[in-house]
């Protein structure tokens, strides 16, 4: 056995490990776990929390939200396994249940709107035993949390870090959609505290003292400043028999674990943690007032978001199917959600950038106002491999007419941003394409239209009154009836959608000949370079980038199609209306004057920036050019490269470019063969020009970059796998693999040296 460490030196090796290698601070505080005593983990527990998130410190903490696949698998894994649900921290969490510590955290640090209903005595009864009031100002200062629901609280408020505004690689996070570590973690303790079938075991399930025990709370009590309102709890449910109405102490309500049976303990002990995760995932992360904040969330957060609405789905579909103590907690799930999602959505919407990171947020509206996609029966046919599309029954109706105004404005909300959105952009049309989808669903959009018609949904329990009047009408009063406000399937919707449709087909047309042009551009290089040109390119080299941008460009006007046959068949829209030709009219033609090759954002000519001699027409071709120009040694890495190789090269060609980027400037511009000969190796000269949407604005940054060598495409697994074949035939035929691979670069020079001679 392991010798105790003296208690001084305990937080002091907390403190050091902070400054080590994620790997090191895992084995570190493993061993750490391992040698202290329950009272000693009691007393550095917070500490840890602390580090682990970055509180008062650096706020990216042990990294989860910056740890990918891609940055380190072992790292990741590791990560993984340490916070999992059966991984030692969540065990120790679970150890220190026994001791019902109380540990405290400052009301602050949550979200502005989440503190008002504390303040004012409107918190659920959940949260009863959880304030701690301040005797002097009778406001609520704490909240004192056991060890589990202090981790878990932590974990939760961790996410709201807008990280991708102070760290670079928290930003290409935010823009490539990559799987961290705490999305992982999100999806792990969701889908296991908020279990989908009612025979599934909570982990861990071997863990004593969980039942939670009363808390006492002060003899001086918070007087609300108006009448406060609970939500209505079943009394089978704050009896015990439920998730109880508990805290996030050793509690539950007003009974003590002495007085309850063997089979009410045990139920409690079931419980009480998918209540405390149910509370802080949705109170916290749908009370976050995007509106009021300095730095938009990132998109991972938005898409963690995401995962806590699936689940509540799915944990909710089982309600008629489960006779456990988490039923009453399933039925109380999605109300939950239901009065918080409207103004979440809505203030998320009008900040979010018109970028294609949008996708995210629409997703997150998508799956919540589609509970028919997240039940038992579509993980079944998921896991036979059969393509079922689940229907619309007469069940959700219910839910349809309760949420009709997430279904309806929301819509309205999103469509003049769907409107300003460059729809010659593949990655754009795939999200018109996914809304479109939706709202075409004829048993959607018949019954949106009936019970707009029935005038439901005329009270919902919105999350902020300010927002409901400021989004629908400024005029309307609180208590407005719905037949005031704005419909979705009003005649003035029609128009606007049938407007908004005929935009999209004039995009339509002009794609369509912009492939038509595109094709006869590459036909006419192909003729001119010749065949023996052309078979050595397709032999050695990737498609050009016009070849690239036909094959992307091609998929677009078949989207946009779909688009308008699913929106027209949703509004009662005539497709005759809409221009759908292959040619334009002629009227809508650009001039002459301004070349399609040359039509650009960045593109300075004074026929481009004088706005007002430009019809929309010619407006929306500049606007699909609204591109970056990166350098293509900077690009992500791609699957068909091998990522440690493309750093290291990338390292040695940077140091190469540096030491002698004068003379690979004067070698390039050179005009003789040796010039040639040099452009076929190196990088032309280029200038680099990207977006920042840091700040929320879009803010044009360039860089100039000279001719540069890049070592890049030796990192490329099929190029690697050519070698391998040419040293495996040299070896079997010429008895060396050296003589193969001497042929495989002959040929590479003499391929080289013939297109210097071919090349102008």
């Amino acid at each position: 056995m392991m010798t105790a460490i003296p208690p001084e030196n305990i937080l002091n090796r907390v403190l050091s490990a902070q400054r080590l290698s994620p790997l090191e601070q895992v084995r570190d505080l493993l061993m750490l776990m391992e040698r202290c005593s329950l009272r000693e983990l009691q007393e550095i527990f917070p500490h840890i929390v602390h580090y682990i998130f970055g509180v008062n410190g650096n706020p990216l903490g042990w990294g989860l939200r910056t740890t990918t696949p891609e940055s380190g698998m072992n790292v990741y894994k590791t990560l993984e396994q340490f916070f999992g649900v059966c991984g030692p921290w969540m065990i120790v969490c679970h150890k220190l249940l026994a001791e019902q510590a109380k540990f405290e955290i400052d009301i602050s640090r949550l979200p502005v709107k989440l503190v008002t209903m504390l303040q004012t005595g409107q918190s659920p009864m959940f949260y009863s035993d959880l304030l701690n009031i301040d005797p002097e100002k009778h406001q609520v200062s704490t909240l004192s949390l056991n060890s589990f629901d202090f981790y878990m609280l932590h974990f939760v408020l961790h996410g709201l870090q807008p990280l991708h505004s102070i760290d670079p690689i928290a930003m290409q996070i935010h823009n490539t959609r990559s799987k961290t570590v705490y999305l992982m973690l999100v999806s792990e303790y969701l889908n296991n505290f908020l279990p989908l079938t009612p025979d599934a075991r909570i982990e861990p399930s071997y863990f004593s003292g969980g039942v939670k025990a009363p808390q006492p709370l002060p003899t001086q009590s918070l007087q609300p400043q108006r009448q406060p309102r609970y939500i209505r709890i079943p009394s089978s449910y704050r009896n015990g028999n439920s998730s109880g109405g508990g805290s996030g102490g050793p509690g539950g309500g007003n009974i003590s674990p002495q007085s309850m049976s063997a089979s009410v303990s045990a139920a409690r002990n079931y419980a009480w943690r998918s209540e405390s995760v149910l509370h802080f995932f949705v109170d916290i992360w749908l009370r976050y007032d995007v509106e009021s904040e300095h730095h938009l969330p990132g998109s991972d957060w938005v898409r963690a978001v995401r995962t806590l609405v699936k689940q509540i789905h799915f944990f909710a579909s089982s309600v008629p199917v489960d006779p456990t103590s988490l039923c009453s907690l399933r039925k109380l799930s999605l109300s939950m959600v239901k009065g918080r999602i409207y103004a979440f959505l809505s203030g998320l919407i009008d900040r979010w950038p018109l970028d294609s990171s949008l996708l995210v947020v629409l997703e997150l509206w998508l799956s919540y106002i589609q509970p028919w996609r997240y039940t038992m029966a579509i993980l079944n046919s998921r896991e036979s491999g059969q393509n079922y599309k689940p229907a619309i029954t007469p069940a959700y109706d219910a839910f349809i007419m309760d949420n009709l105004i997430v279904y309806t404005h929301i819509f309205m909300q999103l469509l003049p941003k769907f409107g300003r959105l460059d729809y010659t952009v593949y990655r754009n049309c795939q999200i018109l394409n996914r809304l479109a989808m939706t709202f075409g669903d004829q048993n959607l959009a018949d019954r949106l239209q009936r019970f707009e018609r029935l005038h439901s949904g005329n009270s919902y329990g919105f999350d902020s009154p300010h927002r409901q009047t400021h989004l629908l009408s400024k005029s309307l009063p609180q208590s407005a009836q719905w037949s005031s406000m704005p419909k979705l399937f009003s005649d003035a919707m029609r128009a606007d959608m049938e407007n908004f449709l005929f935009v999209i087909s004039m995009t339509r047309n002009q794609v369509l000949l912009e492939v038509s042009r595109l094709r006869m551009e590459i036909l006419e290089m192909q003729r001119l370079e010749g065949f023996l040109k052309n078979f050595l390119h397709r032999m050695w080299n990737e498609p050009s980038q016009d070849e690239t941008l036909l094959a992307d460009v091609s998929r677009v006007p078949e989207v946009l199609r779909q688009c308008i046959d699913h929106l027209c068949r949703a509004f009662n829209l005539d497709q005759a209306n809409l221009s759908m030709h292959e040619t334009l009219p002629e009227e809508c033609t650009s001039p002459t004057s301004i070349s399609a090759n040359k039509r650009s954002f960045f593109n300075t000519s004074d026929s481009l920036l004088d706005t007002s001699r430009l019809n929309p027409r010619q407006m929306s071709m500049n606007a699909s050019n609204l591109t970056a120009a990166i350098d293509p040694a900077l690009l992500p890495i791609q699957a068909g490269e091998i990522t440690y190789l493309v750093r290291r090269l990338h390292g040695i060609s940077d140091a190469i470019n540096q030491k002698y980027k004068i003379q690979l400037q004067s070698w390039y511009e050179r005009q003789d063969y040796f010039g040639s000969l040099t452009r076929q190796l190196l990088l032309a000269p280029m200038i680099e020009q990207w977006f920042d949407k840091r700040d929320g604005n879009t803010d044009i940054r360039e860089r100039t970059v000279t001719a540069r060598i890049s070592l890049r495409p030796l990192a490329s697994k099929f190029l690697l796998s050519v070698v391998a074949c040419f040293m495996v035939l040299g070896f079997l035929f010429l008895g060396s693999a050296l003589k193969g691979l001497g042929i495989l670069v002959t040929l590479f020079i003499g391929y080289v040296l013939l297109m210097a001679i071919c090349s102008p």
